[in-house]
């Protein structure tokens, strides 16, 4: 594949993510990593002056960056076990003698889309045509789930969402020679950022998009707190 193609592939998903509320949660995820990776130096019984800040900095790199991968891997190990259920069911239901379960099946499927926003009627043709189509499909042409180039794709980005974080917030215990300081500046930064991508995440699923802010950072105040202590 090109490189120009590649990145036509790569806009288009980011295009498909920022519709969705996956990329701001992705954030807020790993931002409540990097926090409690931060508020955990407030257990440590160690001097704060032989904390090594770089080796700390690169721990809160790390463990971010394996949270997004395991984040990554599980978006494409999902979507892998949802082709595979869809094939299961076009092979032991839809294709059955019992084409009002089938019926029912594909509407329950729908009405999780926003086809399930449409009228009734629209919805009913939409089934129609979905258990025609789905009922002429053999066995045999029903492609075994596979890795393919957009999973790929679609989990670098959300490695990258959930990694974005840690980028943003360690290099303050670099910058800030007084790590209690830095520990404040970088709660102070996290939970600025807790409230905009809660308000963003309100505002991609159609919820009040301050009472989600405000709760997301209560979150995130809640292990700062509780670190505290």
């Amino acid at each position: 594949m090109g490189l120009p193609v590649f990145l036509r592939r790569i806009k288009k998903t980011f295009m498909k993510y920022f519709l969705s509320p996956a990329w701001p949660w992705e954030i807020i995820s790993g931002l409540l990593i990097v926090l409690v990776i931060i508020n955990s130096l407030r257990f440590s019984s160690m001097d704060p002056l032989s904390i090594n800040r770089l080796f700390f900095v690169f721990n809160i790199l790390t463990i971010d960056l394996i949270w997004g991968i395991f984040d990554g891997w599980m978006l494409v190990f999902t979507n892998l076990l949802t082709e595979g259920r869809y094939n299961k069911m076009i092979i032991t239901r839809v294709k059955s003698s019992d084409k009002n379960l089938a019926s029912e099946i594909i509407k329950m499927e729908l009405d999780n889309t926003i086809i399930g926003r449409c009228d009734e009627e629209t919805r009913r043709q939409i089934v129609e045509m979905v258990l025609k189509s789905l009922s002429s499909i053999s066995q045999d042409a029903l492609e075994k789930p596979r890795i393919l180039k957009d999973h790929f794709i679609a989990a670098l980005i959300c490695i990258f969402f959930v990694f974005l974080p840690s980028i943003v917030i360690s290099p303050f215990f670099l910058l800030i020679s007084d790590l209690n300081s830095a520990i404040l500046v970088s709660n102070i930064i996290g939970l600025g950022m807790l409230f905009a991508f809660g308000y963003k995440l309100g505002a991609c699923t159609g919820r009040n998009k301050i009472i989600t802010g405000i709760i997301t950072m209560l979150i995130g105040l809640t292990i700062i707190v509780v670190a505290s202590f």
